[in-house]
């Protein structure tokens, strides 16, 4: 016998493709699961795109990334979907009964009629410069792409990273830092030039071209940042009390690969059902491909849409095609 409780369809990714399938299996009365590699919900809108303007949404002629899924996040929960948070898929298994196994990196297995793969551009994960012991200063000083910029006030911190991005950072810091030192690499960017001006005003201090070569403190907490010139005619240790990194993401696609597929242009082909090559799994938003696809959220939508009544065909043929309206719903 199986422990493990059996849902009719499983959500991998929780970003704005996955929650809105989640909503609308919801509708279709379907036992739902999602499991979201990140510690939170939202997916690439929440992390590159949080304050940025999201104008292709039918009916709402403009809103923030961050609002986008504070609201999809609620209609997603409506029909109270089964979450987890902080797993990798790493094993995606059709048993001989036609269920599907799924391993994640927890060691934790979940079953499922139907899987819906809403894994977005892959699993992004944070650049780690390569510095010694930097592992024992992370969340002790070290601070990796951060969000919310108040916990920095009044403290000396130090940026480094991609120019643009940094540049900004530091910027939003010294308003209310204590100092601020501006770390970059190159010299010479556009994008340095461009923000020169706002940065010398801001009373940045900007070190530059320089590279971090030492990290240091005690058991407790990072003390001494370590920069190097890049020509290696001048070394300074920065007192600081926060660190920041902001080198930007990459996207790892193997767990997918390893699932069996093989990709086209970093998607998994599929067809006008949203069906993938395996039976029962099914792609939505941008892990999805096919030809003419537009990559708006929109186009995510829709195709959720077609992916979850795909999924509730296969596991219910005797159930309508598909839910033309919603309007009847009670309030």
């Amino acid at each position: 016998m199986r422990n493990n409780e059996c849902f009719d369809v499983t959500i991998i990714g929780g970003g704005s493709a996955g929650l809105f399938a989640a909503y609308y299996a919801g509708m279709r009365g379907m036992k739902t699961k999602i499991i979201e590699y990140h510690h939170d919900l939202g997916g690439t809108v929440s992390v590159f795109y949080p304050d940025k303007y999201i104008y292709d949404i039918g009916g709402i002629p403009k809103i923030s990334g961050r609002d986008l899924i504070s609201q999809i996040k609620e209609q997603a929960f409506r029909f109270d979907p089964t979450l987890i948070l902080g797993q990798a898929v790493e094993g995606l298994k059709k048993m001989e009964d036609g269920l599907f196994k799924l391993t994640a990196s927890s060691g934790e297995t979940h079953y499922s009629k139907t899987v819906i793969i809403a894994a977005g551009p892959g699993l992004f994960k944070i650049r780690r410069p390569k510095l010694k012991n930097i592992e024992h200063y992370e969340d002790k000083g070290v601070h990796y792409e951060p969000k919310d910029l108040t916990g920095f006030a009044g403290k000396c911190t130090a940026v480094f990273g991609d120019v643009q991005s940094s540049c900004r950072m530091a910027v939003q810091l010294s308003k209310t830092a204590r100092h601020v030192y501006l770390i970059c690499s190159r010299s010479g960017s556009k994008g340095l030039e461009k923000e020169m001006e706002e940065l010398l005003k801001a009373n940045v201090e900007v070190k530059c071209p320089c590279t971090v070569t030492g990290l240091y403190g005690d058991k407790q907490h990072l003390s001494t940042v370590t920069v190097e010139s890049t020509d290696k005619r001048k070394i300074e240790n920065l007192n600081v009390d926060d660190f920041i990194i902001s080198q930007g993401y990459h996207f790892d696609l193997d767990p997918v690969k390893n699932w069996g597929f093989s990709l086209n242009g970093r998607r998994i082909p599929v067809n006008e059902k949203m069906e993938t090559k395996i039976e029962g799994v099914y792609a939505a938003g941008d892990i999805a491909g096919y030809p003419n696809k537009w990559r708006l959220i929109a186009s995510a939508f829709n195709e959720a849409i077609t992916a979850v009544n795909s999924a509730k065909a296969r596991i219910d043929p005797s159930a309508p095609a598909q839910v033309y309206s919603s309007i009847l719903m009670d309030n």
